[in-house]
């Protein structure tokens, strides 16, 4: 009875997804257990690696600041971000008032 769901773009057979995803489950598990068994939990395998340096106890000396890591992409796109930063006041009633005008724009332009 409910075996194919008719729509716009043809038929979801319904018994065909769940044999999909019984072999995708199969398939994901054969992969799993492929893993390496000499693998041991509270080992210096466990340690992070720190480009062949020791890992310093305060992790406040490994923290990359939000500056830097973004810094050659926010360097190409100057101009757009400072403009964004005059836009910028907080308040999520600006943030809200600008999805509505983007909404009302998106409406008018598709009912067109």
């Amino acid at each position: 009875m409910w075996t194919k769901v008719f729509s716009g773009f043809g038929y979801w057979d319904v018994y065909s997804w769940i044999i999909f995803f019984f072999i995708a489950s199969g398939l994901v598990l054969w992969i799993r257990s492929m893993g390496r068994s000499d693998y041991k939990k509270g080992t210096e395998q466990d340690e992070i690696f720190y480009g062949a340096n020791a890992v310093p106890e305060d992790g406040s000396e490994i923290q990359v600041p939000a500056s830097s890591a973004y810094w050659g992409f926010v360097e190409a796109l100057k101009g757009y971000y400072e403009k964004l930063a005059e836009m910028h006041s907080g308040l999520t009633n600006d943030y809200v008032g600008y999805m509505v005008v983007v909404a009302a724009v998106l409406v008018v332009l598709v009912l067109l």
